[in-house]
């Protein structure tokens, strides 16, 4: 066969193969729709993703966007899912957000009238199926549920973790030196929440002290139910010696009632009888170093995400005792993270204190009402 003969049947094939193309591309096909701009339709009525396998020891959650998600379900509170995926690592995700939840591993599910109850976890619509040990199953209302554990973790990750390091240095014509440093430790469970935190600053100029103050506070909470909370006991210790204070401390219990608490705000207030007890640094001759004073104290906390990156959180506190102890001792705190990964933080902080009846050291001075102080630090988590 000759160069010639082979090129005219090789248009001859073409040609066959073509004409049932155009065919299919007939008048409204996808030619047409190619020509028109129009983004061509593709039917895909006739694929099902794939989900939970019969022997995956994975939990598969669908969110309502038709996305799937493989992995392991490791919290829900306050409206939020905690869940570490195989690829993506823990991501956050709404629970307004979340269609479907197929849980393999056993979770311990909190209900808002305050009973328990652990089993495999199928969310479905409105629906909460719970599939117990024996294959016994339960159904709640999806509004019901106050939060999600996994049933057998470690204590390990019951806890949380958080810490903010700051540090300024000056030398030349002056020499300063500026530290600041806040930890901040909870621990959640289906029932309780237990939270410790620190918070110390100190600066010294031309080798004299200028800052120096230690704030500790620690509080444990029972949920009564979806939104209300008690609080058996906090107790609180500051120490300020430019505040004239050598030692102060508060001891008390409250009842607490979250406002609002939603995926992106929380916003709790707090509020209870207690006693503050003060120890001072000097005070004039003939009066007594130390004085207590039966107390009444109210705490609002918040947190907004703002973003995906910037959360905006702060607590403010004011205890109200007898003229002698101060009156009227203000305390807030607000600070501003911004996310660099899922470990580190630039956390930049705010915070005002206030005692309104200060009381005068040994030579008559009386300590400034307000002290005032912005710290920008780098935090880390865990």
């Amino acid at each position: 066969m000759n160069a010639k003969t082979s090129g005219l049947l090789a248009l001859l094939i073409l040609s066959l193969c073509a004409a049932p193309i155009r065919a299919d591309w007939g008048d409204g096909g996808l030619a047409d729709t190619v020509a028109s701009g129009d983004t061509p339709v593709v039917d895909m009525s006739g694929w099902t993703p794939s989900g939970p396998v019969e022997g995956s020891e994975d939990d598969w959650i669908e969110l309502t966007s038709g996305e799937l998600l493989r992995g392991e379900i490791k919290r829900m509170y306050d409206e939020s899912l905690v869940f570490d995926s195989d690829k993506l690592g823990d991501l956050t995700l709404d629970w307004d957000d979340i269609k479907q939840i197929h849980s393999k591993r056993p979770l311990s599910m909190r209900l808002d009238n305050r009973t328990t109850v652990v089993g495999q976890v199928s969310l479905e619509g409105d629906n909460v199926i719970v599939k117990g040990p024996a294959g016994e199953t339960q159904t709640y209302k999806r509004e019901d549920v106050v939060s999600l554990v996994t049933a057998k973790t470690s204590e390990l990750k019951r806890w949380n973790f958080e810490a903010s390091f700051g540090m300024d240095v000056q030398s030349g014509n002056t020499n300063e030196v500026s530290y600041s440093a806040s930890v901040d430790i909870k621990r959640r469970t289906a029932l309780t929440r237990f939270s410790i935190t620190y918070l110390g600053n100190y600066s010294r100029n031309d080798g004299v002290v200028s800052t120096s103050n230690q704030r500790v506070n620690s509080y444990f909470d029972y949920f009564w139910d979806k939104r209300l909370f008690i609080r058996p006991i906090f107790v609180q210790y500051y120490q300020d010696p430019f505040q004239n204070l050598d030692f102060q401390g508060l001891i008390g219990t409250g009842v607490g009632y979250q406002l609002v608490k939603n995926a992106d705000f929380e916003w709790d207030v707090v509020a209870g009888p207690a006693f503050q007890y003060n120890i001072y640094d000097n005070v004039q001759p003939g009066q007594s170093k130390s004085n207590g004073s039966p107390a009444a104290m109210i705490t609002t906390t918040y947190s907004y995400d703002i973003n995906d990156d910037l959360t905006l959180s702060g607590n403010y506190q004011f205890i109200v005792t007898d003229k002698e102890t101060g009156l009227l001792t203000t305390n807030f705190t607000t600070t501003l993270s911004y996310e660099i990964n899922d470990i580190f933080d630039i956390n930049t902080s705010l915070i005002w204190n206030r005692i309104q009846d200060p009381t005068p050291d040994s030579s008559g001075n009386v300590p400034k009402r307000n002290d005032l102080s912005l710290i920008i630090g780098l935090g880390i988590s865990y």
